[in-house]
């Protein structure tokens, strides 16, 4: 049985996966997360990356009450994965494997805030202007010198708190 910090760390992986699933960062995650369940076995790496190919697929596209569910449903899936590969070891192969999956929990932390959206505040001046609140960057630049009419931005979503 796992403590509560190894049940954590598969939880925190499972939620990476989940969240760089259909984004830029997916190949970064894909890969080393092939690479933590293979452990060196070619056969096993590739069964892992069909696996994750399964999860893009399933997750690319999907908004919505059905997004959230089957975010959620991944999510489950690839965090009883990892506590099984942890669970099925010895102490000490699973400390190791737990520092490994710890380092690279941050890793693919790191993989996707660098490709994440970033959110910065907005703001109009001039006769009769009116401010958005936000505005949602995904990496290119955005420059509007005059503008006549509306502008429609969809609010991000508020961050699901199983999420991290």
């Amino acid at each position: 049985m796992l403590d509560d910090a190894m049940t954590a760390l598969a939880a925190a992986g499972g939620t990476a996966v989940v969240q760089a699933a259909g984004t830029d960062a997916w190949a970064g995650v894909r890969a080393a997360v092939a690479r933590w369940f293979g452990r060196g076995d070619a056969a096993r790496e590739r069964a892992e990356l069909a696996r994750l190919d399964r999860t893009d697929a399933t997750l690319t596209g999907a908004d919505g009450e059905l997004g959230r569910r089957l975010r959620d449903d991944e999510r489950i899936s690839w965090r009883t994965r990892f506590e099984i590969a942890l669970d099925d070891l010895d102490d000490t192969v699973r400390q190791e494997l737990g520092d490994e999956l710890r380092h690279l929990v941050g890793e693919l932390r790191q993989i996707i805030a660098k490709d994440a959206p970033h959110v910065v505040q907005a703001s109009a001046t001039g006769p009769g202007a009116q401010a958005a609140e936000y505005v949602v960057n995904y990496g290119s630049p955005v420059n509007i010198d005059k503008m006549y009419g509306n502008l429609g931005l969809d609010r991000p979503s508020a961050p699901d708190p199983t999420e991290g």
